[in-house]
């Protein structure tokens, strides 16, 4: 007499792979629409505090009325020889004199534009370290010109 098996023969079994192929191209696709391919931005270190001093040990600056006046700061960016400034008439041949003028306006409004108007020869650097000092005295709005097209 023949034994009858406990266990019976399995039918073969298949895999369906296109449900699993929707799955992974649902995957793909939602990680394509929420990723960013953006680099981040990062501010580069500026040793401005260090490069022109300690704001405490600056003497008192008058603001010229001028400036107060139109509300804005126009610096006049010039190279002769070496970089000097032109703020409302008056000329700064000394980066640190422009400094503690920013700072002092400062004291009053944030807010006022600060605005750079830069002959065309001027080296960039000098162009930087005013932006920089600008931004040192938290100035919100600094701006720059633009030549008017002929």
């Amino acid at each position: 007499m023949k034994r009858k098996s406990l266990y019976r023969q399995e039918e073969s079994m298949e895999l369906q792979m296109t449900p699993m192929i929707d799955v992974i191209f649902q995957l793909l696709i939602f990680f394509i629409c929420t990723s960013t391919f953006q680099q981040l931005e990062e501010l580069l270190p500026t040793p401005v505090a260090h490069a022109f001093g300690n704001a405490e040990s600056m003497e008192p600056v008058e603001i010229p009325p001028e400036i107060l006046d139109l509300g804005e700061i126009v610096i006049l960016i010039h190279y002769d020889g070496g970089p000097y400034w032109d703020v409302s008439g008056t000329r700064y041949r000394k980066l640190e004199e422009i400094r503690a003028l920013l700072l002092a306006v400062a004291e009053n409004s944030t807010e006022m534009p600060v605005i750079l108007n830069i002959d065309e020869n001027v080296p960039l650097e000098n162009v930087l370290d005013v932006y920089d000092l600008a931004r040192e005295a938290r100035f919100v709005r600094i701006q720059f010109a633009v030549p008017k097209e002929t």
